[in-house]
């Protein structure tokens, strides 16, 4: 496999913005709560990530950053059922899809929550640990992830992979989305592969002195518009040691993966999932 240093600059570059000097991320994460990993997984569907910051915040404002999926369920019992506590803790009543008559968001958490609780799921480590058992998060398991996905409107499993990011998993599904992402750096002509992908992460993270796990994170929240990049378009001045005046062969390869890449298809089972209206742009404002 041959990959280019102005593809490794490009992705480094999005990707640098997310990080410390020390290679720390700032990728959204939640490592200390299942209750957020779920409220930010459910939210983020088709929403402005300002409106997914809100959420979280407003439900830290209430109970803390430590909440397991137990404390977030009877949160929503205390509150009169997630229509009222949709209103009153989280402020968002935004519904699950744009279809008439959709649920909530808030009522498809709570409906998350206790498909956690039926597997005796309440922290992060809970659901790691239950991951371990399931080599494969996609769309044919009949595990957790598929009962995930037959909850209302997550049929695309987007909301997963997101739940998955934010707990830590090692799971990496590679959508278009995240293909898409990488074609823009990669240049015209390039067959951007599960291969590839992986492979370009993992030239990145070295470049940049960052885990791959944490590179991972911020290509998938970028690519599902979940971060926002505020920097302009890659400049010459790179202090990384890749010659920006020069288009290199880097060739690396890759042994004993096996990608779960699935096609792009916007009818996917009605999920809402097209982007949130922007600044500017007719459509609803965030809330």
């Amino acid at each position: 496999m041959e990959i280019t240093t102005s593809s490794i600059r490009g992705l480094a570059h999005r990707c640098e913005e997310f990080l410390d000097d020390r290679g720390e991320s700032s990728a959204i994460s939640y490592p200390g709560s299942l209750a957020l990993c779920i409220l930010d997984s459910v939210y983020s569907t088709g929403s402005h990530p300002n409106a997914v910051d809100n959420v979280v915040d407003r439900y830290i404002a209430r109970h803390g950053r430590e909440d397991g999926a137990k404390s977030l369920r009877y949160s929503i019992a205390a509150a009169g059922g997630a229509e009222v506590w949709a209103e009153q803790v989280v402020c968002n009543l935004k519904p699950a899809s744009t279809h008439p008559g959709a649920m909530l968001k808030a009522e498809v958490v709570d409906q998350a929550t206790r498909l956690m609780a039926e597997y005796g799921i309440d922290t992060v480590t809970d659901l790691l640990e239950t991951l371990v058992d399931e080599p494969s998060p996609g769309r044919s398991t009949t595990g957790l992830a598929g009962r995930w996905r037959d909850l209302p409107s997550q049929r695309s499993g987007i909301s997963w992979k997101n739940l998955l990011m934010l707990a830590g998993s090692p799971h990496f599904e590679i959508d278009y989305r995240v293909t898409n992402c990488i074609a823009e750096v990669a240049g015209f002509g390039i067959d951007v592969t599960d291969d590839y992908v992986l492979v370009l992460i993992e030239e990145v993270a070295d470049v940049l002195g960052a885990e791959e796990r944490e590179v991972r994170r911020i290509v998938w929240q970028l690519s599902h518009r979940r971060l926002l990049s505020k920097r302009k378009p890659a400049s010459t001045a790179w202090r990384y040691g890749l010659d920006a005046d020069s288009d290199v062969l880097v060739e690396v390869g890759v042994e004993g993966w096996h990608g779960g890449a699935e096609a792009a298809d916007p009818a996917w089972d009605h999920e809402w999932t097209m982007p949130y209206s922007t600044p500017g742009a007719s459509g609803a404002a965030p809330f």
